[in-house]
């Protein structure tokens, strides 16, 4: 079973995908690497990592959820960093009942046996904070703390490339929904700090859907927190979600059987009634 696939997207960054169609990201600099998340946690992420590169390396993991974080214990030897505000969550959502959950609504994945899975997280965290900076060798990423989907939830800004990695904290259908998530007010704050990096990059990339956005996503999804607030969004009824709630809505209307918005704009959050405020 092939669970890795890769491409070059610019000179310093490798898209991993696994066969969850999940992005992990390798950023190589002239003296180490640094892989920005470990992904669902099938097959052997570091065995295909070390095909790609020859370099020391460390491992960011920009938030706690199953689908990037799983992998987490093949890189136990290494310096693993992550925002500790995310050190419950990731406890929760990696442990064997909620990757076999996750693994039943991807097709790919339903049938892999216990064996392929990654064993439990047991290794240390190093905090990863806001501002904090990695030289990699003529390429220097920064973590930048953007609470909103995960209280932990951070974003990787690769300078040299003017790249961003929004990750899961800014996207086509932004999840707001469970007691780790930030309310849509919170969330709209983060956002409004974000605007003050857009300067520093020109390229969106991302873990799900295309891998890349378009620079107006921030206003467009900062439009959709406001709508919301205001009372003025479309309450699109949400299905097909990875969370299972009752009475979740996307901000924006959809397109049938899609995440694309009938307004063709690019952007969107899912929230609950009770986490407006």
């Amino acid at each position: 079973m092939k669970y890795f696939t890769s491409e070059k997207i610019s000179e310093n960054i490798i898209r991993i995908r696994d066969i969850c169609g999940v992005y992990q990201y390798l950023v190589i600099g002239d003296e180490k690497a640094c892989l920005l998340d470990t992904g669902c946690g099938f097959g052997n992420l570091r065995e295909y990592v070390e095909t790609l590169t020859d370099k020391d390396y460390f491992v960011i993991l920009t938030h706690g959820h199953v689908d990037h974080a799983s992998g987490a214990s093949l890189f136990e030897d290494k310096e693993i960093y992550m925002n500790l505000l995310d050190k419950e969550l990731l406890k929760v959502h990696t442990a064997f009942e909620i990757r076999k959950e996750h693994a039943k609504v991807v097709n790919e994945t339903a049938e892999i046996p216990e064996s392929e899975y990654s064993p439990l997280f047991n290794g240390e965290l190093l905090p990863l904070t806001d501002g904090q900076e990695f030289d990699l060798g003529n390429v220097t990423i920064q973590a930048i703390h953007t609470p909103g989907h995960t209280q932990g939830m951070t974003m990787i800004l690769i300078k040299e490339e003017r790249t961003i990695l929004f990750g899961d904290g800014c996207g086509v259908s932004v999840l707001l929904l469970d007691e780790y998530a930030s309310s849509v007010s919170e969330y709209l704050n983060t956002l409004l700090t974000l605007k003050n990096y857009e300067n520093q990059y020109d390229y969106i990339i991302r873990n799900h859907g295309t891998g890349k956005s378009p620079k107006d996503l921030l206003d467009n999804v900062i439009e959709c927190c406001k709508c919301v607030i205001n009372g003025t969004d479309d309450k699109y009824p949400a299905r097909n979600i990875p969370i299972k709630v009752e009475n979740a809505f996307f901000a924006k209307a959809l397109k049938d059987n899609s995440t694309d918005r009938v307004d063709g704009k690019e952007g969107n959050i899912v929230y609950t009634l009770d986490k407006i405020k």
